[in-house]
């Protein structure tokens, strides 16, 4: 009976940490973009990476560049003051993948927040997913800049309540500034 108990009692906390929510400060777009040497006359190497990180969880990695492209679904995991973002499956629906093999639950990578020469910065530590240029730094570094929310991706939660007596009238009707 109290191995039951004890399986079970794991089971449900495995369930609930599986479905943590992520802290805000790590919800968001990120972006990362890199430049490499002359490849033609006329053109650079670049690659541009874009993660996104939903409050429950969810993640995707997006990332182009000159003749390669990848195109990831994860899974984002609050560990202590860390998001861990793990590969779930190629989004094939979405655009194509580069031939690196991913396994499923495979660490892409992590980011934290850090004080770096008495500065917050975005910390990122590389698992199998690192920059297509150039050498990551084995211990980590600062890559992604997290971006501003666009107005439509601001959630309702966090806007202002206008009640009736707030409501603005339509520019034909608003009054004239002298």
């Amino acid at each position: 009976m109290n191995k039951v108990l004890m399986v079970l009692m794991l089971t449900l906390s495995f369930a609930f940490a599986a479905n943590a929510q992520i802290p805000s400060q790590f919800v968001g777009t990120y972006k990362f973009d890199e430049t490499g040497g002359q490849v033609t006359a006329t053109m650079n190497d670049y690659f541009n990476h874009e993660l996104k990180i939903d409050a429950d969880g969810g993640a995707t990695l997006v990332a182009s560049g000159y003749e390669s492209a990848r195109n990831l679904i994860g899974t984002a995991k609050s560990v202590g003051s860390k998001v861990m973002v793990y590969f779930t499956l190629y989004n094939t629906e979405e655009g194509s993948n580069s031939s690196t093999p991913y396994e499923s639950d495979e660490l892409l990578l992590t980011l934290e927040y850090k004080t770096v020469k008495g500065k917050k910065v975005l910390w990122t530590t590389w698992g199998k997913y690192a920059p297509k240029l150039g050498a990551a730094k084995k211990g980590g570094g600062v890559y992604f800049e997290k971006q501003k929310a666009a107005a439509s991706e601001i959630d309702e939660s966090d806007a202002t309540v206008m009640g009736d007596d707030d409501v603005l009238p339509p520019p034909s009707q608003a009054p004239k500034k002298h």
